[in-house]
Formats: structure tokens, C-alpha cells, sequence
């Protein structure tokens, strides 16, 4: 039944010598959320669907089976975003005959720290004890940018492990950052146990904020030694 508030989908997985913890939810009133969060071996992916005679969550689909398969195949972040968006292109040109596509951003964590690329508007933000900073800012020029359009490049970027020993990184779709305030979603990371706990409670944080859109965040940060301690001695 559209408009009945579920609980998040959550995923976990330890990749290389990170945690990494997402959650997904159909927005208000949708049938069907066209949001997307892949976890594997190799990294983690956001996908926000668009267009495409209403097909928003297959070109998400899409673009999430193909990068955890450009991922696991050895394809650094902005390869498997780039064969996705051609994927995309292809999908909205051949088979639905509608344009259509998704945005989304793709993450790589390994030694040294966080290789990510993104296209389109899902954000990546790192939160640390002084607040909250944007990482991976849009291009000149890029607004409107999106995987299948058949013209965009990823925009890359790089997070050095040492920064990580004192942030987490955030990805999440705009369901989530137009809604939700820097110094809202620093004080639930800062005051969540675990990982996993900060992802289901910046879910809430958007559904608090009114956000009627599919929510999707995804938090990522190095091992912690205790699963009990507290992200607050993390983010110190």
C-alpha cells in the first residue's frame, strides 16, 4: 500500500580495512523506490533512478549490478561508472525508447584511503569533529549531468586514510541532502554507537525533515576495534 512508512533496508559488509553500513526507503507515497546501494567486496554504490517512462529503478538496477560487477572484475570507481552510464544510455536509446538514466556515486576504499566518482547529484560528504564538508563538488558546467546522458564524464576524487582516522564518509541520494541539515546529520553520526546505527537513524533524520523522496545513505570509515564503541571517539 503506497504512503505506508517501512523500515529501512540495511546493509553491512567490512571492505578491505573499512566498515561500511547503508540504508535504503521508499519515499511517501511511492509504489516503488527508485534508489539503489550495492555493497560488495570490492566498494559500495548509491544510485538514484530518473526518467525512462516511469523506469527510474531499472536504470538504478542497472547501474548498480554493473558497477559491482566492474568493481569485482579489478575497474577502479570511475571505469565501472563509466561503462554503467553507457549501459544506461544504451537501455534508454534501444529498449525503452525513452531517455532515462540515474545518478550516483561509486566508492572504492583500499590502501591509503577512498577512491570515488560520481555523476549527477548524489552527494558524498565527510563528517569529522569540526563539522560537516562536501567532497567531490560538481564540475563547472556539470549541473544536469547524469549516467546515461552519453555525454558526461565522472567527476573523481580521493580521501586519504589518515583523514578517515578522524571522519566518516557520507554518501546519499537527495532525498536525503536537500532535506537534512549539516549540523542535523554531524550530531546523529557523532552520537551513534555503530556505523550501522548512524545509516538507520539519518533515514529518520530525513523522514523528520519531511523528506517525501527515497532516502539512501551510506557511511564508511576504517575498522573499529570494538563493534560497541561509540562513533563519538571516533570523531574526536
Amino acid at each position: 500500500m503506497s504512503g505506508v512508512a517501512h523500515a529501512p533496508e540495511l546493509h553491512m559488509a567490512r571492505v578491505g580495512g573499512f566498515d561500511v553500513a547503508a540504508a535504503t526507503l521508499r519515499g511517501v507515497g511511492r509504489e516503488i523506490n527508485e534508489d539503489r546501494v550495492c555493497v560488495c567486496g570490492r566498494g559500495f554504490c548509491v544510485f538514484d533512478g530518473i526518467g525512462g517512462l516511469g523506469a527510474g529503478e531499472v536504470f538504478a538496477e542497472l547501474a548498480a549490478n554493473r558497477v559491482r560487477r566492474g568493481l569485482l572484475s579489478g575497474r577502479g570507481p570511475a571505469q565501472a561508472l563509466a561503462g554503467a552510464s553507457r549501459d544506461l544510455a544504451s537501455l534508454g536509446r534501444e529498449v525503452l525508447r525513452s531517455p532515462g538514466g540515474a545518478t550516483g556515486c561509486v566508492c572504492a576504499p583500499g590502501a591509503g584511503g577512498i577512491r570515488f566518482a560520481a555523476l549527477g547529484d548524489v552527494r558524498a560528504f565527510l563528517v569529522g569533529p569540526e563539522g560537516v564538508e562536501e567532497v567531490c563538488r560538481d564540475e563547472p558546467g556539470g549541473a544536469g549531468a547524469y549516467l546515461g546522458d552519453g555525454r558526461s564524464a565522472p567527476r573523481v576524487s580521493f580521501i586519504g586514510e589518515g583523514c578517515l582516522d578522524s571522519h566518516v564518509l557520507l554518501v546519499c541520494s537527495d532525498g536525503f541532502w536537500r532535506f537534512a541539515a549539516a549540523r542535523e546529520l554531524a550530531e546523529v553520526v557523532r552520537g551513534s554507537a555503530t556505523l550501522a546505527d548512524a545509516a538507520m537513524r539519518l533515514v529518520g533524520l530525513a523522514r523528520s525533515c519531511a523528506s517525501p523522496d527515497d532516502v539512501t545513505v551510506a557511511l564508511c570509515g576504517p575498522l573499529v576495534e570494538s563493534r560497541s564503541r561509540s562513533l563519538q571517539g571516533v570523531l574526536q
